[in-house]
């Protein structure tokens, strides 16, 4: 798969790196093309690198890692159309790690408002770059969640990319729904920071069923 890279942060770095050696075809952006072209040149595996515009233009799925709107920071906003744009972004840390209610409408909602016909998916904010220490075998073992909110065809491209890295994907619905994960995101920074554990991050554990100790459930008004 072609994945542009919008951002040469850790994440953006750390990601494209992974998916360049999984065999994938990444272009690292960055606003200064400079710093893109050399990025490519230190991860190898085939990668490019450039401008962000550049990496909208290779990309049939786009990775932001800016915490911008396209149109704040991309000459050609309009041409993320059509494709699947990845948001892995959250709000600032607050100093005092006081996080009051997510945003409504979310952050990916509003990139997607942004550009006419962009395909968003909310994915990877949940975890630090850490995780991605552990190789994709480990993970699995770990069975790290990487919950997903979005348009159903363009959740399939990024489940496809996140299970690459040895996520497990987690359909959480619409795009609507990404303030939930939004929330999620403030929630695991705020554990991560206040303990210093960098590779804490959400799992996904499903016992067996079992007989029913306590009489089963009963049908509510909440089901």
């Amino acid at each position: 798969m072609q994945i542009g890279i919008l951002g040469s942060g850790n994440m953006g770095r750390t990601l494209g790196s992974a998916w360049a050696g999984a065999g994938h075809a990444v272009f690292f952006g960055s606003r200064d093309p400079e710093k893109g072209k050399s990025l490519a040149e230190t991860v190898g595996h085939g990668s490019t690198g450039g401008a962000n515009d550049e990496a909208v233009e290779f990309g049939e799925v786009v990775f932001q890692t800016v915490r911008s709107l396209p149109s704040a920071f991309l000459k050609h906003p309009h041409r993320l159309c059509g494709k699947v744009l990845v948001d892995c972004n959250n709000r600032p840390v607050p100093e005092d790690l006081v996080f009051g209610p997510p945003p409504i409408p979310s952050f990916a909602e509003r990139l997607a408002d942004d550009v006419a016909g962009v395909e968003v998916v909310k994915a990877l904010n949940t975890m630090a770059q850490e995780i991605f220490d552990h190789p994709p075998q480990k993970l699995r073992e770990y069975r790290i969640a990487c919950f997903l909110a979005g348009d159903d065809a363009a959740k399939a491209k990024v489940a496809e990319l996140v299970s690459t890295l040895g996520l497990a994907p987690v359909d959480c619905g619409p795009l609507g729904n990404a303030w939930m994960l939004e929330a999620a995101g403030d929630l695991i920074r705020h554990v991560i920071i206040s303990g210093k554990r960098w590779y804490a991050t959400f799992g996904i554990a499903e016992p067996p069923a079992a007989p029913s100790r306590f009489g089963g459930r009963k049908e509510t008004a909440y089901k």
